[in-house]
């Protein structure tokens, strides 16, 4: 099986942007209140363990059972969505680390609202008085939306001959390891290029007062931190405070963020050539996220993904938030009639085909408290 990036897909909807059928979420619940599927699982799970671990009789009982049990189908089928889903869940993303959670109710764009106040006390409210309404207030307004990704494989009828059974084992780890990627590459192109890791100028920008060109030095840094926490002010002129900030670098730049960020004093050289030591401004100030999949040297000042304005969200449908696993049923029916199982293969080609659907999706958020730098002058 080849675990390539899943390839986008926005059709199936309803005019309301809804996605029709079964949620995920609602068709394993009702597995786990059905005594009857529980126990057929835990059955189908410990044969097909068997039959994984190199068991010749186990084998030929899973592609005996696989093409004449309707039960025995659904509990493999259920086998392998259990194992993705823990697969899933125990591949760790990495845009969790700079990117904010959020669900949404179907396929069409969520407002994600900010209100900046511009005042830090509310005011009084006199006996028997209205409260009044707010004002002054800066509506800060972010769109996000999901869409569907997804890949089908096919286990063949010569695999099945062929007691290849081990084929479907490696179907759910690929496919929750694609998923994790698909988020992660999500986020990820919103804060750089994946190929490059140059800072994504739709939102690092001289509009967005967020962009540079320094390198990852204790002065650059020092300069950034302070224009991103010490200047911003709301419409009434008051200085924003700054939420808990992180550096974000890739491996590239790991031991130099280290040094900048862990070393217990700094040394200053005036123009004079005057050379003086201090104490490591930066030490406990600034988390360091170092992020595996971002190349180059480029350097970024994020907020903290608690913060109250971040600068990335991360959206997945709700009842949909992990991988949906299903089996294609396109075998036809025998000539006189009769049922024949999906297990048996396609109509066209003898192949048993699975699909994973994940549906995900991602957005900027407010620029006012972030900074990036390509890192390349000095």
């Amino acid at each position: 099986m080849k675990a390539s990036q899943f390839m986008v897909d926005a059709f199936g909807l309803s005019a309301d942007g809804d996605l029709a059928g079964e949620s995920p979420a609602a068709r394993r619940a009702a597995v786990r209140n059905s005594e009857r599927r529980r126990t057929a699982a835990l059955e189908a799970r410990k044969l097909l363990d068997a039959a994984w671990a190199g068991d010749k009789s186990a084998t030929l009982m899973v592609n005996e059972a696989i093409t004449t049990s309707d039960l025995f189908r659904d509990s493999v089928g259920q086998v392998m969505d259990v194992e993705m889903v823990q697969a899933y869940q125990k591949a760790e993303p990495t845009w969790t680390t700079f990117a904010k959670r959020t669900t949404v109710r179907n396929f069409k764009p969520k407002t994600l609202r900010t209100l900046v106040g511009t005042s830090y006390r509310l005011p009084k409210v006199p006996e028997h008085t209205p409260y009044p309404v707010a004002k002054g207030l800066d509506r800060v307004d972010q769109q996000i939306r999901v869409e569907k990704f997804g890949e089908r494989y096919g286990y063949t009828l010569e695999a099945r001959i062929n007691d290849e059974i081990g084929e479907l084992q490696e179907v759910p780890g690929q496919w929750a390891e694609v998923c994790r990627r698909t988020e992660n590459d999500a986020a990820m192109s919103l804060l750089a290029n994946e190929f490059t890791g140059a800072p994504n100028t739709g939102f690092f920008n001289p509009t967005n007062a967020n962009i540079g060109t320094g390198a990852l030095t204790p002065d650059n840094l020092d300069a950034a931190y302070t224009q991103v926490t010490a200047t911003k002010r709301d419409a009434s002129g008051r200085l924003i405070v700054a939420p808990a900030m992180q550096l974000v670098v890739g491996p590239q730049l790991r031991s130099q963020a280290n040094r900048v960020l862990n070393t217990a004093e700094i040394r200053r050289t005036s123009p004079d050539g005057v050379t003086t030591i201090e104490s490591n401004p930066f030490k406990g100030l600034v988390t360091l996220n170092v992020m595996p999949s971002l190349p180059g040297t480029a350097w970024f000042l994020i907020p903290v993904t608690s913060a109250v304005r971040p600068a990335f969200w991360m959206a997945f449908l709700t009842g949909f938030e992990t991988p949906d696993l299903r089996q294609k049923a396109d075998q036809g029916t025998r000539i006189g009639g009769g049922a024949i199982a999906a297990n048996e293969g396609s109509f066209d080609d003898d192949t048993i085909h699975f699909r994973v659907r994940h549906i995900v999706g991602a957005a900027t958020g407010d620029p006012t408290f972030t900074y990036a730098s390509d890192g390349i002058a000095a």
